[in-house]
């Protein structure tokens, strides 16, 4: 037996199928770049702020104005001289890895693996073993008067970048 059916309303055997919808990843504007590369200069001048000063054992939080909140550059002449009460200073620099950078309005977060084996503690004319590889570290930065300032170093544990 065969069974047949009619339809007064046949479908086109080339109906259009519902195209598959997308979500882009928003493309960073000029603006986001910038704001990025502004953040980056800051650290940078940072991290190059803090290396003097522990090389040379500036407990004087003056090269961290401009770059760093008032209790940031506290919190950094007070970490220095503790290593000068102890006789110990550094020598060389640390190096950045490729950074990540998070910029949300005024506020922004760095995160880089800093490898501190090239920036070695001396005490007594001796260098300190400290080969520890690339370590998370972030900072946080605000933007006020059209300039970024470092406002927090990130606590190990809530740096997302993993080395």
């Amino acid at each position: 037996m065969l069974l047949a059916g009619c339809s007064s309303d046949p479908e086109p055997a080339d109906a259009p199928s519902a195209s598959p919808t997308t979500s882009a990843t928003p493309t960073p504007t000029a603006d986001d770049a910038q704001a990025e590369a502004a953040v980056a200069e800051v650290v940078e001048k940072y991290v190059a702020a803090m290396a003097s000063m522990e090389n040379e054992g500036q407990v004087d939080p003056a090269p961290m104005f401009g770059i760093a909140s008032d209790a940031v550059a506290k919190e950094e002449s007070a970490r220095v001289k503790d290593l000068v009460d102890q006789g110990i200073h550094r020598e060389g620099h640390p190096t950045l890895g490729e950074p990540t950078i998070t910029v949300d309005g005024t506020t922004a977060r760095y995160e880089v693996c800093m490898n501190q084996d090239g920036w070695v503690g001396v005490y007594e004319d001796q260098k300190l073993a400290t080969e520890y590889g690339p370590l998370p570290t972030g900072w946080d930065l605000t933007l006020a008067d059209d300039a970024w300032t470092v406002t927090a170093t990130v606590p190990d544990k809530d740096v997302t970048l993993t080395c």
